[in-house]
């Protein structure tokens, strides 16, 4: 896995030797609104590189400078045994940005010694940046600037619950740069338009019932959200199923795949569901919203064996089996799926609230209808959401 650090004009270069590297922020310090997110998660090496306008604590003496054509830069490669301490950081100075695998990232990076000998990088830097990082990484930059704002409130709420979810457990970061959390792009991708988004609706973030919502969303729901009850079986009052005829001109409102059936059957196996060949496959249950909530599966013996259909799409892939609101045809060596939508299908549809801007809502219409019956308020309302302090 490589790691780039990019910055610029001169500075201190500080390493120091085993036992004395510098302590870590207190609690005191850290700032109330930064979040921790990690962009490399379990690697066994990192590739580092920096200008010459850093600090470094808990690095190897000695670092190669290797030079480039805009300028003298600090390289080396990292292994987990080559740290003098569990926790290593690097702190650009000035206006000098941190880059991981080709991206910039605003703030600082701490590189954790994990204790199954991997490394962990963690970016560090204000929520609002953060925001900024992930609608590069969630929506079209070009989308109506409406959407646009109605993606950074809900990103926005994402991570505040996030984060005061992780600092009361005691982890290490607060989330990962991942879809499985938020898609976190870094700074690279970030134009005038979502600096714009971001700004205009600073600190604001979605409360029911004056606590800060679970703003799920996900790129296309087909036609209709669902019920976050359907999906994990936890009830949310504001997460419930709702027409959306907004996003049927979207890029992943319709999807077909087709997979070899000894190729399903492995994935199958591989689940825990021992099946040696498909005959057929059909929704055994639906929700309201058309998704298949128990998926039958007919093996050749005539057996017939039942799975959650949110399963049987991570079993196979969710990039492949979009969403679980689908039709298969069994062939004689295939299977062909038609569906609808893209995601989970809980919360906001990213492609409803570009079609909803596009006739003309504003974001906070969009947010109201897509999570029910909450408020739009301004995160200093809530100084609680910043007081768990890092264990």
């Amino acid at each position: 896995m490589a790691l780039v650090l990019g910055g610029c004009a001169t500075g201190s270069f500080v390493s120091g030797p085993p036992g004395q590297a510098p302590a870590p922020p207190s609690v005191e310090t850290e700032a109330a609104d930064e979040i921790r997110v990690a962009v490399v998660v379990g690697e066994n090496s990192v590739h580092l590189a920096a200008p010459e306008s850093f600090l470094l604590s808990g690095f190897p003496s000695g670092t190669p400078v290797v030079r480039k054509k805009d300028g003298s830069y600090y390289e080396t490669t990292l292994r987990p045994d080559e740290l003098y301490a569990p926790k290593t950081t690097v702190e650009p100075l000035g206006d000098g940005q941190v880059q991981v695998d080709g991206r910039s990232f605003q703030g600082s990076l701490e590189i954790l010694k994990e204790p199954g000998g991997t490394l962990t990088v963690v970016n560090r830097l204000p929520i609002e940046d953060y925001v900024m990082g992930v609608l590069a990484g969630e929506i079209p930059h070009n989308w109506p600037l409406e959407a646009l704002k109605a993606q950074a409130i809900a990103a926005r709420t994402f991570a505040v619950l996030q984060r005061l979810t992780a600092r009361q457990k005691g982890e290490p970061y607060d989330l990962e740069g991942t879809a499985q959390f938020q898609r976190y792009q870094g700074s690279d991708l970030v134009n005038d338009e979502i600096r714009q988004a971001v700004l205009e609706t600073h600190g604001r973030i979605i409360t029911y019932d004056s606590k800060p919502i679970e703003a799920f969303f996900h790129s296309n729901c087909g036609g209709e959200t669902c019920g976050a009850d359907e999906v994990w079986s936890r009830d949310r009052p504001y997460l419930r199923p709702v027409a959306c005829p907004f996003g049927n001109n979207g890029a992943h409102f319709r999807w077909k795949a087709e997979i070899p059936t000894r190729d399903l059957v492995r994935k199958l196996r591989a689940a825990g569901v021992l099946v040696g060949d498909i005959v057929r496959l059909e929704a055994a249950e639906r929700d309201e919203s058309n998704r298949i909530l128990e998926l039958s599966i007919t093996d050749a013996d005539g057996s017939v064996q039942t799975m959650r259909g949110s399963a049987f799409r991570m079993a196979v892939g969710p990039d492949v089996i979009r969403s679980t609101r689908f039709t298969a045809q069994v062939g004689p060596a295939s299977v062909v799926f038609n569906g609808k939508g893209w995601g989970h299908g809980v919360g906001m549809c990213q492609e409803g609230a570009c079609g909803m801007a596009l006739k003309g809502y504003n974001a906070f219409e969009i947010l109201r209808y897509y999570y029910r019956g909450v408020m739009i308020e301004d995160l200093k309302q809530y100084p609680q959401l910043f007081q768990a302090e890092l264990k």
